[in-house]
């Protein structure tokens, strides 16, 4: 065997081609046969019907006949030497021999052929290539049951009441009240996720989520050169939960009053109160229809002043579509009522009704439309006032 690989080493460096495995695209011009070396005779030796050797010994190998047909492919692997075999077992070579051992499987899979005729492997034949390896998203791979802890969640699982009108948002809105005349009421405001604990799908808004509010809603008096009449602030943790249908919502809020003194100014004798809330709420809400929520709210102040008293109810309905109509928009409307206990369980109706359009990628909506509020007045440094408003307004939900 050394004597044989030492002939074989000594050819190769000899010839000025480099020792190659046959190529299926050889040229189909031959060099003239400068004769076998006693290497190459030997190797011949070990195969005494010359067609079924795929190597034309005596010749450079990328210089071989190429090789057309599955049938001569499959020859190749089975008459290789034991150098090129695929099942070579070790345990049955001894060290001074040279045996053939035949292929376990053809060197070319029949898929690899342009006709597929007499396949050994008729399975794959109709086998289909899966469409997607992996999952796109998330969404795919949770579906509804996979939870998880989100940092600073895109959405909300308890949204703001459209028509609440203490509700953190951006708004905008010209009303015209009976007795004071035409009046901007401004909203600077919003409510944000800080940490939810719930589904890691984006179009499954459940678990449980912890958000912080603020709002600061001035008034300006369109009749008086713009004056800043009047502005409570609010700031608030709410702790919502959500799940199928069903949501609720535990909250600390803290509110105060405040008068412009523009407004001070204008009515000398005007007595400031220091209108003071804070308060706990439980709240929940019910989604008979995707697009249509009912809900209600209770609420209790542990700290007041300024005529403040400790409960107040809020309810309402509302339809919103959830659908993300693009440039189009839906329509929207809302009805909110608003009890209190401080002006002996009288209160207010607020309703809306306009177009909505609802982010792409988010829950946030953008809504113009109209605004009639009645009865109790919404600054509470003037809770005691009753007004009727009506107008148009924009507002901005996150």
């Amino acid at each position: 065997m050394s004597a044989v690989c030492a002939n074989l080493e000594a050819q190769q460096f000899a010839s000025s081609q480099p020792f190659m495995a046959p190529s299926p695209h050889a040229n189909a011009t031959q060099r003239p046969n400068q004769g076998p070396s006693q290497a190459q005779r030997y190797l011949e030796n070990q195969y005494e019907n010359r067609q079924q050797n795929p190597i034309q010994l005596g010749l450079p190998l990328h210089q071989t006949e190429s090789i057309r047909t599955v049938s001569g492919q499959q020859e190749i692997s089975r008459n290789l030497p034991p150098l090129y075999s695929q099942a070579r077992l070790e345990s049955d070579l001894m060290p001074d021999q040279i045996q053939r051992v035949n292929s376990s499987q053809p060197a070319f899979h029949p898929s690899f052929n342009s006709n597929p005729e007499g396949s050994e492997y008729p399975e794959f034949d109709s086998m289909t290539e899966p469409e997607d390896m992996y999952s796109d998203s998330i969404e795919q791979l949770c579906a509804e049951s996979c939870w998880g802890w989100t940092v600073l969640p895109t959405d909300l699982l308890y949204t703001s009441y459209l028509a609440g009108p203490k509700e953190p948002r951006m708004a905008l809105a010209i009303l015209h009240e009976r007795d004071i005349g035409w009046q901007m009421e401004l909203e600077a405001g919003a409510r944000v996720g800080i940490l939810r604990y719930g589904s890691l799908n984006d179009n499954v808004l459940e678990g449980w989520q912890l958000d912080v509010e603020g709002a600061g809603p001035p008034r300006l008096n369109m009749e008086e050169e713009m004056d800043l009449d009047a502005t409570d602030f609010r700031v608030g943790v709410p702790l919502t939960w959500r799940r199928g249908a069903y949501q609720a919502k535990f909250a600390y809020y803290h509110t105060s009053a405040h008068v412009g003194d523009e407004y001070i100014e204008r009515n000398p004798g005007f007595q400031r109160i220091n209108y003071v809330r804070d308060a706990f709420v439980l709240g929940g809400g019910y989604f008979p229809d995707p697009d249509l929520r009912l809900y209600a709210e209770i609420g209790y102040a542990f700290n007041t002043d300024g005529g403040a008293q400790p409960w107040e109810l809020q309810f309402g309905v509302e339809f919103s579509p959830v659908e993300h109509s693009g440039i189009f928009g839906a329509p929207f409307w809302a009805v909110n009522g608003y009890l209190r206990e401080e002006v002996n369980w009288g209160g207010n109706v607020n309703i809306m009704v306009g177009w909505q359009w609802r982010g792409d990628r988010n829950n946030h909506l953008f809504r113009i439309g109209l605004q009639y509020l009645d009865g109790k007045t919404m600054q509470y440094a003037f809770f005691n006032n009753s007004e009727q408003f009506v107008g148009f307004g924009t507002w901005y939900d996150f």
